[in-house]
């Protein structure tokens, strides 16, 4: 008995009350006092004990689609600010690859499927503007933090137009023409400007 929880040792002394016989009538019938303690055993002993160990010491998590703000904020600032961060961080680094005409960065840093790439970065980055929300009732397309993402993301969209169409020059131009909506995103969210990240 040393070592178990304290937990588990309360469940089994409850289920063990269970399982104490009950007055049993002088001429019982087989079948109906077979189900009738298996019932009893369903009833009083395993479903309470499995309650009591599932749902001991266990905290409540939302999934934040039905409660917005609050401390369902905080959990979605820790779950997509790092892979925001490094995604962000990566789309920096292609500004020198850029300026000197190579476009191979780009193109990597827009199909990995990897934390640090635009697909992993374009979902967090949406969810945590989407976690700004004060109310669950709110729109996410009429929240503020939303809204400097879509801008962000349709001028990346821009860059990938002009690197479909090999010109480097375009491209650079449209990498630079994005920071601003890039910084207009990041105090959104209240993450630090990109010169800082």
């Amino acid at each position: 008995m040393i070592g178990l929880k304290p937990t588990i040792i309360a469940c089994a002394l409850l289920s063990v009350h269970s399982f104490a016989p009950a007055a049993i009538p002088a001429n019982p019938q087989p079948s109906i006092t077979l189900w009738a303690s298996r019932r009893s055993v369903l009833k009083k002993g395993i479903a309470p004990t499995v309650a009591v160990v599932l749902l001991k010491n266990k905290a409540a998590f939302a999934s934040g689609g039905a409660t917005a703000g609050g401390a369902y904020l905080l959990s979605a600032k820790q779950r997509y600010n790092d892979r925001v961060q490094a995604s962000l961080k990566a789309f920096l680094a292609l500004k020198k690859p850029l300026e000197n005409g190579s476009t191979q960065e780009l193109k990597d840093y827009f199909s990995t499927e990897e934390v640090g790439g635009w697909k992993d970065g374009s979902a967090a980055g949406y969810l945590l503007a989407n976690a700004f929300r004060t109310s669950s009732s709110k729109a996410p397309d009429s929240l503020p933090s939303v809204q400097k993402w879509k801008a962000f993301s349709a001028k990346v969209e821009s860059i990938m137009k002009a690197a479909k169409k090999k010109d480097a020059s375009k491209t650079l131009a449209a990498f630079k023409d994005s920071l601003s909506a890039l910084d207009e995103y990041l105090e959104q969210v209240e993450l630090p400007p990109g010169a800082e990240l």
